[in-house]
């Protein structure tokens, strides 16, 4: 899809989530199963377009690779790879890149690492020259200071009789530190890493760490000023993935905003993630200034997050942002003021103005939600979407960088347990939305009888609708429409569909609701389009246009007026998750 919209919450969210697998570890765990000797299974590990990558850049360095269906196998020859010239396009995979840069001055023959032109902008000098400070042969391509390189054979250097040593800034990347903890093991001698100033993202090296402890190697921390990695043997093992804590973060976000529950199956409060502490962190927002310099990936959901909340909020420690993806900064600043958000950002802050009342929001945002082909913007102005009507994000796709299910695993978030009694079930929403599929399923789960307005209307009329609008036009159909849906006004234990234009006539959902509970189905106007071109036509135009070339005129004038009347909102766009999910929401 193009663009994708996301749909309001009405209701407060209670559901339980198995997110991708992190892939902070994930990477890492890859590399240091290559530097183990032997095979090393890994479960959980996220499938997602960065880790695809890892994969396809070691199987082209002729490590054994085999995916299975709940791990994958690595034949890791310590650190052994073959030797021949190779070129590696890592695309836009910015931990790749760093890893493998580092990998390759272990092995012999010329290696290329590039990737796209994002990637070419990508600052990376300042483990290019911690490389060189023992010995290794790196050459820029391009930029000076940026990706492609030229690795050949490297010849490593002693300055010191006793180890290797290697300092290094630490305002830029903690990945540039991981990347060189990974590879000490393998060298002949010890290997130091002083940190210049402070280094950033200390979670992250944590992550490192444990990840290494449980592949047999130890680092000595000296308080995050320095490391000695001495010379030891990885040693094969099964490693288990957690779930991703960052992704975690828009899940707890939109549970916060909407005073809802979630749960992860695979993620607990023992997480060696630093960005497991985001729950916390969105407790102290309220405190007005937040140092997010340990977790910045989380940052930006915390900066979605805050138009929702009284106040102002400033964010700090967030210079990292200037150099990932794209300048996630400006992207921010940018994508807020078209939903209305007074903002304003430094070279390592973003400070964003809580705007809590619903009649301060613009009636839309300005203009869709550019994504810059960064996930962390799709998924972040999702969270958005759940609060705020028009929400529509650009190249919803980008996701797949790290997590490929995350719009099913959003629609699952509109799919609360709910208690229906002896209330009516009403369905409403847009043609091909699902409201006749769905109730029917859901009729037979409920054993209860199933109604359709549109059937009854032409029942109680013996005429098709087409023939209905021909002869008399829409004026007398909704009046036949009204009619009909009086007839529920002191009916229960029905499940009813209704038609699209239901909730133009305030009597209808009078009526409907006076013994009724309304779940609006949503899917988005292009999937709508795209279900209708499948089918026949049965329908007539309301405005003489096709019925795919006037949904979206339908949708503008009915939006508002579905989410005024809806009890529950549903998000059925995918078309997979709500009838997946049906037997496991209503509590009976």
């Amino acid at each position: 899809m193009k663009y994708r919209e996301v749909i309001p919450l009405k209701q407060r969210p209670d559901w339980s989530v198995t997110l991708p697998g992190s892939k902070s570890i994930t990477n890492r765990a890859f590399l240091c199963a290559v530097l183990a000797n032997g095979k090393s299974r890994i479960f959980g590990a996220l499938e997602s377009d960065d880790t695809k990558v890892m994969l396809e850049a070691l199987k082209q360095l002729g490590i054994g690779v085999e995916e299975k269906s709940d791990h994958i196998i690595i034949d890791g020859r310590a650190g052994g790879m073959d030797s021949f010239n190779l070129e590696l396009n890592l695309h836009n995979a910015g931990t790749a890149t760093r890893f493998l840069t580092a990998l390759m001055v272990l092995r012999n023959g010329e290696t290329i690492i590039t990737g796209d032109k994002r990637m070419q902008d990508r600052p990376i000098k300042d483990l290019v020259e911690g490389l060189r400070q023992i010995g290794a042969d790196i050459e820029y391509l391009g930029n000076e200071g940026c990706p492609p390189l030229r690795i050949l054979n490297s010849q490593f250097s002693i300055f010191n009789k006793n180890e290797y040593l290697i300092k290094m800034k630490g305002d830029k990347s903690s990945q540039y530190f991981s990347a060189l903890m990974m590879i000490g093991p393998i060298l002949d001698r010890s290997l130091k890493i002083e940190v210049i100033g402070d280094l950033v993202s200390k979670p992250y090296i944590d992550i490192t760490l444990a990840t290494l402890k449980q592949f047999g190697i130890e680092v000595k921390n000296e308080n995050y000023q320095s490391f000695i990695i001495e010379p030891q043997t990885y040693q094969a093992t099964d490693f288990y993935v957690e779930g991703d804590a960052s992704a975690a973060s828009y899940w707890t976000s939109i549970a916060f905003l909407h005073e809802g529950k979630v749960e992860f199956t695979n993620l607990t409060k023992k997480s060696i993630q630093g960005d497991i502490g985001y729950e916390e962190t969105l407790i102290r927002q309220r405190q007005g200034i937040v140092n997010m310099e340990d977790m910045p990936d989380v940052a930006m959901t915390l900066a979605v997050t805050a138009p929702f909340i009284d106040g102002g909020t400033k964010i700090t420690g967030l210079s990292t942002l200037r150099i990932k993806e794209t300048d996630r900064l400006a992207a921010l600043e940018a994508e807020l003021k078209k939903i209305g958000v007074k903002v304003s950002t430094t070279k390592d802050s973003i400070t964003v103005n809580g705007v809590p009342r619903r009649r301060d929001w613009p009636i839309a945002p300005s203009g869709n939600i550019s994504t810059y082909n960064d996930h962390r913007m799709a998924m972040c102005f999702a969270v958005v979407g759940t609060k705020l009507p028009g929400v529509v994000i650009e190249d919803p796709d980008c996701t797949e960088k790290t997590y490929p299910n995350f719009w099913k695993d959003l629609e699952l978030a509109y799919l609360s347990p709910i208690k229906l009694g002896k209330k009516n079930l009403v369905l409403t929403g847009m043609r091909c939305s699902g409201k006749t599929r769905y109730g029917k399923m859901i009729a037979k789960f409920l054993n209860r009888e199933f109604v359709d307005i549109d059937d009854e209307i032409e029942r109680q009329k013996n005429m098709k609708i087409p023939e209905i609008v021909k002869r008399y036009g829409w004026p007398r159909f909704r009046e036949v429409e009204q009619q009909i849906c009086s007839q529920y006004y002191d009916v229960q234990n029905l499940v009813i569909a209704t038609g699209g234009g239901v909730v133009l006539d305030e009597k209808n959902m009078k009526s409907l609701k006076k013994n009724g509970v309304n779940i609006f189905i949503f899917s988005d106007p292009n999937e709508i389009i795209n279900r209708i071109g499948k089918k026949s036509q049965t329908r007539p135009s309301l405005t003489g246009k096709k019925p795919e070339e006037e949904i979206f005129d339908i949708w503008k004038e009915r939006r508002d007026l579905y989410l005024k009347y809806a009890d529950v909102v549903w998000d059925n766009t995918s078309g997979e998750v709500l009838e997946e999910s049906i037997d496991n929401i209503f509590l009976v």
